[in-house]
C-alpha cells in the first residue's frame, strides 16, 4: 500500500519580530518563526533537566558527563527559592545549593544552560517552591503585586551575584532563563518579570515560558519569550485511579498544547470570551517537558518503559520539534528542610502525595546516577539530530493523509514526514503505550522530490507491531546521494555514516545511480561507496549496538558497557557486570579494547526488628500509610566492599504500600511501591551513617492506580545487591 501525505505549506517564516536574541564576542544566537539559530545556522540544541540542588555535589561532574554522553548538549535546571531562602534574609548558596558551582560545572563539560529561575516553579517541591516565610506575607503572589514584586527583586539579585560572569553576554554557557512555570493566563506578569530580570542583569538571548493549558495556549507576552511546550506517557497528577485513555502524544498531529500537563493545578475557563489564543506560526516548535519518564503519586504509579519514552520523543521530532526538551533526563533526591519536609504533599494545599526523599521520575538517569534502559534509545535520536538537526531542523512536517479512527484506532498506522521539498526523513510509528498496534506490509511512501515525487521503497517494507523509526530519502553525503534506506540514520563523522537497522527490516541501500545494498548488521558491517572521486564508508549496527554507541567530545566508541568522557579521561562503568572493554573507530573499522575488573561477591545481612524509627518531621508526616501495619528490618551494610568501584545499587524486592530506609534515624531514601524493584545507592546510604533500618507498609485495597498485578500485601521478597564497576582509561593516545 502507498502512503501520502498531506501538501502543506508552512506559515511563511518570520525574522526579526520577536524581542529575543542576542550576541557576545564569540557567538550570535537567535530565533525565526521555525528554528533557533547559532551563528546564523539552524541551531537544534538537546535540553535535559537536571536539578542540582537535588543531586549530590560530589557527583554533579560525573553526571553532566553522562547527560552529555546520552547527547545532551542543553542543561535545563530549576532555580528553587525555598532552598536558597528557607529562612527570610538567610541565603543558601552552599553545598548541594551552589549554583555558581553548578553552572561553572556545565560550562566545563562543553555544555549550555537554561536556568529555570521561577520565582514559582512546582516540580512537585513544596509550595512550588515559594518559601513558607513568602506564603505567610500579606501579597499576592504570582502577580504584580508591589509587596511580592519587592521580595522576588531581592531575591533575583541574589542570584544575580552568583551567576556574574557565567551569563550568556559574558561569554558564559546560560543562553535561555525561563520565567515562570505553568502560568496560564496573566501575560502582564511574565512581562514584568522579564523586565525586572533585564533591569537586574539577568540577561539571556532566549526568555522562555511555558506554552500549556486547557484551552488555547497559556497567556504569554507574544514578542518577549519563547513558548515551550511538553508531553508525558501518563498523568500521575490525574484525580482517578484507572488506567488512562490512549495518549495523544504518540499520534503525529500538528497540535503542540497539552491540555493535561499541570491540569491538577491549573484553573479551566468556563468560557472562550476573551481568552488569549496563541499565534503558534510565530514561534518554532520547542519542549521543555517531554517525559522521559514520570514521577509516581500516592494515588497513581505508572511504570513507564524505554519505548514509551523514546517513541513518544521521536514522534514529537516527526510532528516539528526543534529543540528537544526532557522533563526529567536526571532524577534526583529531595533534601530535608530545617523545619519541614519538601515534597508537594495534600498538606501544603497541593492536590498529590509525593515521596518525601525520592525525586526518581524513572528518568534516563535514576535518582543514583544509575542508567536507566530510556538513555540508549533516546540517545539514539540525539545522534541522529546532533549530526543532522541543521538539516532537520529547516525540514517543515507534513502529516499523513489517512485519518485516524479516533485515540482508540489501533489499525491505522502512523506516519509523518520532514521536507524541503526535495529530501527528507519519514517518521513511523506503530508504537502505542498501553496498546497493540497491528503489524502493515508492503508499506511504501510517496514523498515530493524537486521533479514530483517518489515511491520507496520500491520492494515494500513490513513494518513490526510495536516499531518505531525514521527513514532518509535523497540524503546528500557529502556529494553522493542516498535515494533511500531503509535502516535509520545514526551519525556522521568525516566520511563515514552510521545506521541502525530496524528489527524485522532488511537493511537496504539504494543509491542515485540505482545501485543496492543490502546489509547484514554489525560491527564490521562496514562497507564503502564511490562516485567520482568521493567516498564514503556506510557501518550498520543491530539496535543494541546502536544503544551503545557513544560519540564524546569527536570520537565515536562502542561498548556494552555505559561510557563518559572527560577530556583525555574515559571512564567504563556497568552495573552488575564487571566486563568494561570497549572499542574506538579509528575511521575503517571498531578498535578492540579488553578489561576486566575483578568480580566481587557481597551480601547484606537482614533481620526483622521491631518498629522503632521517627514517622513525622516536626508536624509533618514521613510515612504516608493509610495502615498501622508496619514492619521493619535492619540491613548490615558494613562488610561490603565495592573495592576501588563507583558504587553498589542495593535491590529492595518487595510488596508493600511505602518503603522507606532510615539510617541513624535519619529519613534517607523512600520509594512508593509501583510494581517493580526499588534501587538505592550504597554510596548514599553511607554518607548518612550504618546503622540501616528498612520500614515497610502494608498496600490494603484502597483506590491506588497500580500497573503491576500484584497490588496488596506486605512482604519483603529479597535484597541483593549489584557493583557497579567502573574503571578509568587514559585515551589520549587515540586523537
Amino acid at each position: 500500500m502507498i502512503y501520502q501525505f498531506k501538501n502543506e505549506q508552512p506559515p511563511k517564516q518570520l525574522r526579526g519580530h520577536l524581542n529575543l536574541g542576542g550576541s557576545n564576542d564569540n557567538t550570535t544566537i537567535d530565533v525565526n518563526s521555525h528554528y533557533l539559530e547559532k551563528n546564523g545556522e539552524c541551531w537544534v540544541p538537546i535540553m535535559g533537566e537536571i536539578h542540582y540542588s537535588r543531586v549530590s555535589r560530589d557527583t554533579w561532574k560525573e553526571e553532566l558527563l553522562k547527560m552529555k554522553a546520552g547527547g545532551i548538549t542543553l542543561i535545563a535546571t530549576y532555580v528553587f527559592w525555598i532552598f536558597h531562602e528557607e529562612e527570610e534574609g538567610h541565603y543558601n548558596f552552599t553545598g548541594d545549593y551552589d549554583l555558581r558551582h553548578f553552572i561553572t560545572l556545565i560550562q566545563e563539560c562543553g555544555l549550555d544552560v537554561v536556568v529555570r529561575i521561577g520565582p514559582w516553579c512546582h516540580a512537585e517541591l513544596r509550595n512550588g517552591g515559594f518559601p513558607d516565610w513568602l506564603l505567610s506575607k500579606d501579597c499576592a503572589t504570582r502577580t504584580d503585586d508591589a509587596e511580592y514584586l519587592q521580595y522576588v527583586t531581592r531575591y533575583w539579585r541574589q542570584l544575580k551575584e552568583q551567576l556574574s560572569g557565567l551569563l550568556f553576554e559574558d561569554g558564559g554557557p546560560i543562553c535561555a532563563i525561563q520565567l515562570e512555570n505553568e502560568l496560564t493566563d496573566n501575560a502582564a506578569h511574565i512581562k514584568t518579570l522579564k523586565e525586572l530580570a533585564l533591569e537586574i542583569g539577568l540577561t539571556a538571548p532566549l526568555y522562555t515560558a511555558t506554552g500549556w493549558n486547557a484551552t488555547y495556549g497559556a497567556a504569554i507576552p507574544e514578542y518577549d519569550v519563547l513558548p515551550v511546550f511538553g508531553g508525558y506517557a501518563d498523568a500521575p497528577w490525574e484525580d482517578h485511579t484507572e488506567q488512562l485513555e490512549p495518549v495523544s502524544h504518540y499520534f503525529f498531529l500538528p497540535a503542540r498544547n497539552d491540555h493535561s500537563i499541570g491540569k491538577d493545578l491549573i484553573i479551566a475557563k468556563d468560557t472562550d470570551d476573551d481568552v488569549f489564543q496563541m499565534k503558534y506560526e510565530m514561534y518554532p516548535f520547542a519542549t521543555c517537558e517531554i517525559g522521559a519518564g514520570i514521577q509516581v503519586t500516592h494515588h497513581r504509579r505508572p511504570v513507564v518503559t524505554a519505548d514509551d519514552a523514546a517513541s513518544l520523543a521521536m514522534v514529537k521530532i516527526g510532528c516539528g520539534n526543534n529543540l528537544p526538551g526532557y522533563y526529567m533526563y536526571h532524577g534526583g533526591t529531595n533534601p530535608i528542610g530545617k523545619k519541614h519536609t519538601m515534597q508537594e504533599s495534600k498538606a501544603t494545599g497541593y492536590p498529590n502525595d509525593l515521596p518525601v526523599r525520592s525525586y526518581d521520575f524513572q528518568g534516563p538517569i535514576g535518582e543514583f546516577g544509575q542508567i536507566n534502559p530510556q538513555y540508549g534509545k533516546l540517545k539514539i535520536q540525539h545522534h541522529f539530530l546532533n549530526a543532522f538537526g541543521a538539516t532537520v531542523g529547516k525540514m517543515y512536517p507534513q502529516f499523513q493523509s489517512s485519518e485516524h479512527d479516533g485515540r482508540y484506532d489501533t489499525r491505522t498506522l502512523r506516519y509523518a514526514l520532514r521536507t524541503n521539498g526535495e529530501s527528507g526523513f519519514v517518521f513511523v510509528n506503530n508504537y502505542q503505550r498501553h496498546s497493540s498496534l497491528s503489524a502493515h506490509t508492503d508499506v511504501q511512501f510517496e514523498v515530493p522530490e524537486a521533479n514530483g515525487t517518489k515511491i520507496f521503497p520500491s520492494e515494500g517494507l513490513n513494518v513490526p507491531a510495536g516499531s518505531y523509526f525514521i527513514l532518509p530519502y535523497n540524503l546528500d553525503l557529502d556529494g553522493i546521494t542516498l535515494s533511500y534506506a531503509t535502516s535509520q540514520l545514526l551519525f556522521k563523522q568525516k566520511n563515514t555514516v552510521f545506521f541502525m537497522a530496524l528489527e524485522g527490516i532488511e537493511a537496504n541501500y539504494v543509491w542515485d545511480d540505482g545501485t543496492e545494498h543490502k546489509v547484514q548488521a554489525g560491527l564490521g558491517s562496514c562497507f564503502e561507496v564511490y562516485k567520482e572521486g568521493i567516498s564514503i564508508k556506510v557501518v550498520t549496527l543491530t539496535q543494541q549496538q546502536a544503544e551503545h554507541l557513544y560519540v564524546l567530545d569527536g570520537d565515536i566508541f562502542f561498548s556494552n558497557a555505559d561510557l563518559f568522557r572527560d577530556d583525555t579521561e574515559l571512564t567504563a562503568y556497568r552495573k552488575g557486570n564487571n566486563d568494561l572493554c570497549w572499542a574506538w573507530w579509528n575511521g575503517t573499522s571498531f578498535t578492540h579494547h579488553e578489561f576486566h575488573k575483578a568480580a566481587l561477591v557481597n551480601d547484606i545481612l537482614v533481620l526483622e526488628v521491631a518498629t522503632n524509627v521517627p514517622h513525622t518531621f516536626g508536624s509533618e508526616e514521613l510515612l504516608l500509610s493509610k495502615t498501622d501495619d508496619i514492619k521493619t528490618w535492619s540491613l548490615d551494610i558494613n562488610s561490603i566492599d565495592v573495592a576501588d568501584n563507583t558504587d553498589a545499587l542495593v535491590h529492595i524486592n518487595y510488596v508493600g504500600d511505602i518503603a522507606q530506609l532510615y539510617v541513624d534515624d535519619v529519613l534517607v531514601a523512600d520509594d512508593f511501591y509501583k510494581g517493580i524493584p526499588w534501587e538505592v545507592s550504597l554510596k548514599h546510604i553511607r554518607k548518612f551513617g550504618n546503622d540501616v533500618k528498612l520500614v515497610i507498609s502494608r498496600k490494603t485495597e484502597d483506590n491506588i492506580y497500580i500497573e503491576n498485578e500484584v497490588r496488596t500485601g506486605l512482604e519483603l521478597k529479597n535484597i541483593t545487591l549489584d557493583i557497579v564497576y567502573s574503571h578509568k582509561f587514559d585515551i589520549s593516545h587515540i586523537s
